[in-house]
């Protein structure tokens, strides 16, 4: 059972600032803590007739009326508590300009068949059927999180948008700068998958929990190498995936979900509204939100196991402490051994995280650790086809065709700061600071299929790397109006810098089968490899200014923005120290996209956005050896629809994304930037849940790729 529960905040009256906190509960299938009674405590009539007759300004639009209920909470004040059950599907009237909480409450309620009455002088209840008077009740749950302190709605920090119908989907997610979005106002294609879909699907690994969504695909098999993927047919690396909207945190490896609360799928490019990831980005983004500490306190132990001989367990532990459980601290911890199930592959894996976090009057603060350690045996890295040649039926998927020396040992250490703070109830600066280090040990090889009856040859490689990033991110987020429009703006300035390092040395050459594999002798890889010189540093930087317009009840919403990016590389000779040609270019994008909602329940949207990628280089040989091309700017246009129904929510899309090419031209030897891949598609996805039990998620997606 699901509520809506707000709860009040210090008062900050004499600073001529609202009382604002809620906090949207959503998707309480595991509750761990007994009903309690909302009858409560006495209430002195004067003190009662006085928070009633407070006069306060409300712009609160017709929409679900959980939601409505929890933008009223916000605006007047005062804590609500409600069974969602009896308003489930009800939809709440407009309610705009200065009159009393009641006044509004009353405008807010009419025709939806529910009623209210004041519990206390700052708390309400409001029920399914006519009001019962002193004597009725509302059930109360212990809620998943607790907020001593509003957030106002510009805030990032403890805002997160709450879960759909079902559990499995949040309602909305993070859009880059601007911060979180409902879905049916965010004009991309968007998912949010939650804890509850983590846990329910069992997935351990980024493979596992998006396999549902037909918009992705990925590249490698689970536990081979890394957890990149495909979305809208562009590949997309993990270090191009975000940590609470920062680039450069996310471990390049292995993401394990043991610490992951949530997964935010954005589709389509997003430079503007994100910046430039190091690689580009250009079919979409993952968005990863660490799991926080719930009011109710957590010490759960679950174990894993996956055939053929994988054992191992999750510990999940969390509390709140302080005055009103202001703090909060969570601690996750997942453990997994053993072998796969495809032979001669094993994997070790150790991942640590910690979260903290801080809810102020007006400020927020929270940070995160994280430590991951894996260890492969006989990894996979995938096979090429030589040139010219039909690829063969595919092989025992059991049986593997790569030596079991092969191996892959990886570290990472990564962590993050963020900080906000409310300068009006309706402006918040907020910055964000993180940083990982990587290092890695491997012996991998990219075996080539030479013939149609399966044969391979391959050429291995030892090869250490490390890689440190540090990446900030700062800004201001503001709300206003203008006559009948309303703003919400942000401005802010992001900066990531990655240094890599890497040394190689080769192996022996091998021949074997992919249906056969033959037995291969492991080589003499003493001693280990020294530590890798510095080979390469990026530095990314860009400023963006955007703005969400919305008019007419917030029927018709305009996005637009630009944003400025520069993009800087170093690269150095691995053996000798030398430099090497380098990069530096800078770049302006823009982006302009559109929500129509002529019914609360159906959305229309359109877009057009751009990624950018840092540009070729003409290299050593050819005739414009050395020059350097601007970045590369990929385009996308999008038209789609949405629908909430509350209970099942889709949304249908088409889209076309252009990428630039680049080609070494044989009659003038030379690097040219000329021609461009397309990818043409139509999607659709959905989610929810439309009758007890039965929670629909994932769709189609077709896609034409030239």
């Amino acid at each position: 059972m699901d509520e809506v529960l707000v709860l009040p905040r210090t008062d900050r009256a004499a600073r001529g600032s609202a009382n604002i906190l809620t906090i949207f509960m959503a998707s309480a299938g595991m509750l761990l803590a007994a009903e309690a009674s909302a009858q409560g405590q006495a209430v002195e009539p004067g003190s009662q007739q006085a928070q009633a007759d407070r006069t306060s300004t409300f712009d609160i639009p017709a929409q679900p009326l959980a939601r409505a209920l929890t933008s009223f909470g916000q605006q007047a004040g005062l804590q609500i508590a409600v069974d969602p059950a009896t308003i489930s599907g009800k939809t709440s009237n407009t309610v705009t300009g200065a009159m009393t909480a009641e006044q509004a409450l009353r405008q807010l309620l009419s025709g939806t068949g529910a009623s209210f009455r004041f519990s206390s002088p700052r708390a309400v209840t409001v029920s399914g059927g006519p009001d019962a008077g002193a004597g009725s009740s509302a059930l109360q749950l212990d809620p998943l999180r607790v907020q001593a302190n509003a957030v106002p709605p510009q805030a990032e920090i403890g805002n997160l948008p709450p879960a759909y119908a079902g559990g499995e989907v949040a309602r909305g997610g993070r859009v880059g700068a601007l911060g979180n979005r409902d879905y049916m106002d965010t004009p991309f294609s968007t998912t949010t998958y939650t804890e509850r879909y983590i846990e329910q699907t069992q997935s351990r690994t980024l493979a596992d929990a998006v396999a549902d969504d037909p918009t992705i695909r990925p590249i490698y098999g689970q536990g081979q190498w890394d957890d990149r993927l495909q979305i809208r047919g562009f590949q997309l690396g993990t270090s191009d995936m975000a940590f609470n909207g920062l680039y450069g945190i996310t471990p390049t490896f292995t993401m394990d979900l043991a610490g992951v609360e949530r997964i935010e799928v954005f589709r389509g490019p997003s430079a503007m509204l994100s910046g430039m990831p190091p690689n580009g980005a250009v079919g979409g983004t993952i968005n990863f939100v660490p799991k926080r500490a719930t009011s109710t306190p957590i010490t759960r132990f679950t174990a894993r196991y996956a055939s053929d001989a994988q054992f191992g367990g999750n510990i999940d532990f969390g509390r709140r402490f302080g005055p009103e459980d202001r703090a909060g601290i969570g601690i996750n911890a997942a453990f997994m051994s053993g072998n796969t199930s495809v032979s001669g592959n094993s994997d070790t894996l150790l991942n640590l995280t910690a979260g903290f976090d801080f809810r102020g009057d007006d400020t927020r603060i929270d940070a995160d650790f994280g430590y991951v350690n894996r260890n492969i045996g006989g990894p996979e890295g995938g096979a090429f086809v030589a040139e010219g040649l039909l690829v063969p039926p595919a092989p025992n998927a059991g049986k593997s065709f790569y030596p079991s020396w092969l191996f892959k040992f990886t570290t990472e250490t990564y962590g993050m700061l963020r900080f906000e703070q409310d300068l009006t109830d309706s402006i918040t600066a907020f910055a964000k600071v993180g940083g990982r280090r990587t290092a890695g040990s491997f012996a991998i090889a990219f075996p080539t299929i030479v013939d149609t009856l399966g044969s391979i040859t391959a050429a291995p490689n030892n090869n250490a790397t490390t890689e440190q990033a540090l990446s900030a991110d700062a800004g201001i987020r503001a709300r206003f109006a203008t006559g009948p429009l309303k703003h919400e703006a942000v401005v802010n300035g992001s900066i990531l810098s990655t240094w890599t390092g890497a040394r190689t040395r080769p192996v022996a050459a091998y021949a074997s089968n992919i249906y056969a594999p033959a037995y291969l002798a492991a080589p003499n890889l003493y001693p280990p490899l020294a530590g890798p010189p510095l080979t390469a540093q990026q530095t990314l930087k860009s400023v963006g200014l955007i703005d969400a317009i919305s008019a007419l009840d917030n029927k018709v919403q305009l996005i637009g923005g630009l944003r400025f990016q520069s993009v800087q590389v170093a690269n150095w000779d691995g053996i000798t120290g030398a430099a090497m040609p380098g990069y530096e270019q800078t770049a302006v994008t823009p982006s302009v996209s559109l929500v129509v909602r002529p019914w609360k329940e159906v959305a229309f949207y359109g877009n057009w956005i751009q990624a950018l990628e840092q540009g070729p280089v003409a290299g050593p040989g050819l005739a414009n050896a050395g020059q350097v091309f601007p970045p590369s700017v990929t385009t996308q246009f999008e038209i789609g629809a949405k629908l909430d129904l509350g209970k099942f929510g889709a949304t249908l899309s088409a889209f076309q994304i252009t990428q630039p090419s680049s080609y070494a031209n044989p009659l003038n030897n030379s690097l040219v930037v000329d021609g461009q891949q397309r990818n043409r598609g139509i999607e659709f996805t959905m989610f929810g849940e439309p009758l007890p039990g039965l929670k629909p998620i994932g769709g189609f997606s077709i896609l034409d790729a030239v």
